[in-house]
C-alpha cells in the first residue's frame, strides 16, 4: 500500500519544520497532510490509495468508520516537535561603491596651456605650439612623462580651442564631451 515514493520531510519552504520523515497525502479538500509514517491506533486520519495511486487521507468519526482497505495513521503536525532553527546563510558582502571621481579644478585646462581664462583664441594657439614643440614624443623619445604631458596639452588646446566647448567648460567647470 505504501511506497517511498510518498516520503518526505516534514516542513516547506514557506513553513520549516522539524525535518523528520513523513508520509504526504491529500485530504479530501485537496490540501496536503503530513502523516506519521507507521500506522497507528491512536490516530485519528484514515490513510488509502485510490484508483489513480494517489494517497489520500480523511478524519475518521463515528459516521465515517475505518473502512477495511484503511489504515489508522497519526497526523504528523500532532506530533510534531517543532520547527528546526535553520540559520540563514549570511548575505554575500556588499561591494563597496567606486569612489566619487576627482572633480577638476576649475581653469586646470588654462594652467595646462599655462594661459589666463580671459585668454584670446590667439594667445591659446600661440602657448600651445610653443608647449607643443618642446613636448613632442619624437623629440623625447623613451621619454613617458613627456608624452603624458604632451597628450595632456593637446587635450586642453581641443577644448579651448573650440568656442562652444570652451564656454561650456567655463560654466561648468568640467571638459565637455568631445564632439
Amino acid at each position: 500500500m505504501f511506497s517511498r515514493a510518498d516520503l518526505g520531510r516534514c516542513g516547506t519552504r514557506a513553513r520549516p519544520g522539524c525535518g523528520q520523515t513523513v508520509r504526504w497525502t491529500t485530504t479530501e479538500a485537496g490540501k496536503p497532510l503530513a502523516v506519521n509514517i507507521s500506522p497507528d491506533v491512536d490516530g485519528n486520519t484514515a490513510v488509502w490509495r485510490d484508483v489513480h495511486g494517489t494517497l489520500r487521507s480523511r478524519r475518521v468519526t463515528k459516521v465515517r468508520p475505518l473502512l477495511p482497505h484503511e489504515k489508522l495513521m497519526m497526523p504528523h503536525l500532532a506530533t510534531c516537535k517543532g520547527t528546526v532553527r535553520r540559520r540563514r546563510a549570511d548575505p554575500p558582502p556588499r561591494t563597496p561603491p567606486p569612489p566619487p571621481r576627482p572633480r577638476p579644478r576649475a581653469g586646470e585646462l588654462y594652467e595646462r596651456l599655462g594661459v589666463d581664462r580671459t585668454a584670446t583664441q590667439e594667445e591659446i594657439k600661440k602657448a600651445y605650439r610653443r608647449l607643443a614643440r618642446q613636448l613632442h614624443p619624437d623629440l623625447h623619445p623613451g621619454d613617458t612623462t613627456a608624452a603624458e604631458r604632451f597628450k595632456e596639452v593637446t587635450e586642453a588646446y581641443d577644448v579651448l580651442s573650440d568656442p562652444r566647448r570652451r564656454q561650456a567648460y567655463d560654466l561648468t567647470g568640467r571638459r565637455p564631451r568631445p564632439g
